[in-house]
C-alpha cells in the first residue's frame, strides 16, 4: 500500500491491466506510483515528499502543463477538446480583483465584470481556459506533427491514445501506473508494440532536446513505460520508444526521435534506482534531502572539452 494515501479515501490498486477512457483527473487520483513521482525520487526523497505528499507545488505544475496538454489533446484526442478546454472570448473583461469584489459601492462596470465571470465560470468552471492565440498555436503544432513519418505509422496501425496501464514492480512490489500518449498494439508489423510520446519544448533540435531528456529524466519514463507495456501485453521484448517533439512557439517546428539502446539502458538504471530509493523511504518513512557532505565541483564536461581543445590548438 502507498503509505501516504488514506486507505479510507483512495481507491484500491488496480491489478495488471490496461484501462481505456479513464480521465486525467481519475488517473492522477490513483494510488499507484507514476513516472513523475519516481523522477522526484531521483532528485531527492525530500522532493518526492514535497511534491506528492505535502503537495506544495500543485499550482506551478499545472501552469506549466496547460499548453502542452492542449497540444496533446488536439493531436491525439481532438474529440475531447470541448470537454476539457474553453477559449476565452477576445472581448472578455479582466477578472475582477479582490479589492473590486469587496468594494461597498462597486461601479456598474465592475458589476458587469463580476456578472460576466460568474456566468462564464458557472458554465466552464471545470475546463481549462485558453486564449485564441493558444488555440491557433496548438493547431499549428498538430498540422506540423501530421507531416512526420510516424504520423502515418499511427494512422496505419491500430493504437490507443492515453490508455492507462497498471502493473506491479516484480522486485520491490510497488504498484505502478503509466499512461503513454499513444501506443500501437502488438501486431505483425510491431510484434512488441510501439510507444509514442509527444513533448513540447522551446528547442526541438537534437542537442537541446538531449539536454531536456536528461534534465527531466525522459529516459526513466521510457524505461517505466516499456516495462508496464511488456507486463500488460506479455510481449517477448519491450517496445521501441519514439519521441514526437514540437516547439511551443512560432514557427512550431517539429522533430521525431527514436530512443537509442544507450538511452534506454541508462533509463533502466535510473528507473531501478528510483524504485529502490522509494521502497527504502516508504519502509523507513524517512524523506531525506541532498547530501550534506562537502563536495568538489567542476564545470560541465562540454566546457572542459572546449578548454582542452583550445589549449592544444
Amino acid at each position: 500500500m502507498n503509505a501516504y494515501f488514506d486507505p479510507t479515501l483512495a481507491p484500491a490498486p488496480i491489478a495488471l491491466s490496461i484501462v481505456e477512457g479513464m480521465s486525467n483527473a481519475q488517473y492522477h487520483a490513483r494510488p499507484e506510483y507514476s513516472s513523475s513521482q519516481l523522477k522526484d525520487m531521483i532528485r531527492s526523497a525530500a522532493h518526492f515528499y514535497s511534491h506528492n505528499i505535502a503537495k506544495e507545488h500543485e499550482k506551478e505544475r499545472k501552469a506549466c502543463m496547460d499548453f502542452g496538454t492542449l497540444a496533446h489533446t488536439l493531436f491525439l484526442e481532438p474529440e475531447q477538446f470541448s470537454n476539457e478546454f474553453v477559449i476565452l472570448p477576445v472581448d472578455a473583461p479582466r477578472k475582477p480583483t479582490e479589492v473590486m469584489l469587496k468594494a461597498k459601492n462597486p461601479s456598474s462596470e465592475t458589476l458587469d465584470k463580476i456578472a460576466f465571470w460568474e456566468n462564464f465560470e458557472a458554465i466552464n468552471g471545470h475546463k481549462t481556459i485558453i486564449t485564441e492565440e493558444d488555440f491557433q498555436g496548438a493547431n499549428r503544432i498538430v498540422k506540423n506533427l501530421q507531416t512526420l513519418s510516424m504520423y502515418s505509422v499511427m494512422q496505419n496501425n491500430y493504437g490507443m491514445a492515453e490508455a492507462s496501464f497498471f502493473f506491479t514492480d516484480p522486485i520491490f512490489g510497488l504498484e505502478l501506473r503509466v499512461r503513454p500518449d499513444w501506443h500501437i498494439v502488438p501486431c505483425s508489423t510491431f510484434p512488441n508494440g510501439l510507444i509514442l510520446d509527444l513533448k513540447t519544448t522551446s528547442d526541438a533540435r537534437a542537442i537541446a532536446f538531449q539536454r531536456q531528456c536528461g534534465n527531466f529524466a525522459y529516459d526513466l519514463s521510457a524505461a517505466m513505460y516499456r516495462e508496464g507495456f511488456q507486463q500488460v501485453y506479455g510481449t517477448e521484448n519491450k517496445p521501441d520508444f519514439i519521441f514526437l517533439v514540437a516547439e511551443n512557439t512560432a514557427p512550431f517546428n517539429v522533430k521525431q526521435y527514436k530512443a537509442s539502446n544507450l538511452f534506454l539502458s541508462i533509463g533502466e538504471q535510473r528507473y531501478y534506482r528510483a524504485k529502490e530509493l522509494l521502497a527504502e523511504s516508504l519502509l523507513l518513512q524517512e524523506w531525506d534531502g541532498y547530501s550534506k557532505e562537502l563536495e568538489e565541483i567542476n564545470l560541465p564536461s562540454y566546457m572542459l572539452k572546449q578548454a582542452l581543445q583550445h589549449e592544444f590548438n
